[in-house]
């Protein structure tokens, strides 16, 4: 059976001025309450999130892992350097390519933004659609460090040279089924991360999550999550995969490569960057390479969808 779009353009984008509308009001009645707006990849976060910024005075704290990264732009959907001079955001451009980040940082950096923010009596609109960040900041989720060891991780990426990554994958997919949900199979960067842990604490991710966890959160949220549904989502991501192809994307991975080489570098494995790699390296065709930036793109927002499917806490729009 055909999966037909709940939405077109037109009625998608009333319905966010109407969702805009209703978050106005509801932090109007609870000015406490830190505003969050989560989902999937292209439903349409950032724009929702200017509206309500624009109509409370408020400022803008990024959850994306991605646009973090200096440089990167084009392919994360960064904020326009015009929409940042209107409202100010946080947790953008914030470290260089080469540099480590994690989600234990992440929520460090971000609590801190909104302490700050609470003291000025300035409005923070959450937004992004990483789920480790909206967990992190949603549960109050204090992270424990676990520093990472090289040798051990060398000998990782060694075993899945020899043996194959597919091995390591399916040791994630008996041991911790519900980490294995948010990643992909090809993922060597986050399935060796993932053994390293493991065997510095023989605990999986998800159960130094749950050990992570504050007893409390400080933080009250006013948590909003898009979803137009799949087929609405997958027209979206292909036309927004043509609009960063014309904007540049290509051009942007070429001048990042030129500046740093490391193709292993954390922000290269982001949909869209690794395969302008691929195209640019003789692996894909440009046509190979759009394709695999749509479906990747599409496994990624189904990831998203399904990360946050379990919560009963969020406000679905």
């Amino acid at each position: 059976m055909k999966d037909f779009p709940k939405y077109n353009d037109q009625s998608w984008h009333a319905k966010l001025n109407d969702t805009c509308q209703e978050i106005i009001q509801a932090y109007r009645a609870n000015p406490e309450h830190v505003i969050l707006i989560s989902g999937p990849t292209a439903s349409g976060k950032s724009g929702l999130a200017m509206c309500v910024a624009q109509a409370l005075n408020g400022v803008i704290l990024s959850a994306d892992s991605m646009q973090i990264y200096r440089g990167f732009d084009i392919g994360t959907a960064k904020a326009t350097p015009e929409e940042q001079r209107l409202i100010p955001h946080f947790m953008i451009d914030i470290v260089d390519p080469d540099q480590n980040y994690s989600v234990a940082r992440f929520a460090e950096d971000a609590r801190l933004i909104l302490d700050d923010k609470a003291k000025e009596g300035r409005v923070v609109i959450v937004c992004g659609g990483t789920g480790q960040y909206i967990q992190a900041l949603l549960d109050g989720i204090v992270f424990f460090s676990h520093e990472r060891d090289d040798k051990l991780r060398a000998e990782i990426a060694a075993e899945a040279e020899g043996e194959g990554l597919a091995k390591l994958w399916q040791k994630i997919v008996r041991l911790d089924p519900d980490t294995a949900k948010t990643m992909e199979s090809t993922d060597s960067r986050r399935i060796i991360r993932f053994h390293e842990l493991y065997k510095l604490t023989g605990k999986t991710r998800s159960q130094i999550d749950l050990e992570s966890r504050a007893l409390d959160n400080k933080y009250n949220f006013l948590p909003y999550f898009l979803d137009p549904g799949r087929a609405f989502l997958n027209m979206r991501i292909a036309a927004r995969t043509s609009q960063m192809l014309d904007e540049g994307l290509v051009e942007e991975t070429s001048a990042l490569l030129s500046k740093y080489p490391d193709t292993g570098l954390q922000p290269y494995y982001g949909i869209g960057y690794r395969e302008v790699i691929a195209y640019l390296s003789g692996e894909y065709s440009y046509e190979e390479m759009v394709e695999w930036i749509v479906i990747h793109t599409r496994q990624y927002a189904k990831r998203q969808r399904t990360w946050f499917r379990p919560r009963t806490d969020l406000i679905r729009v």
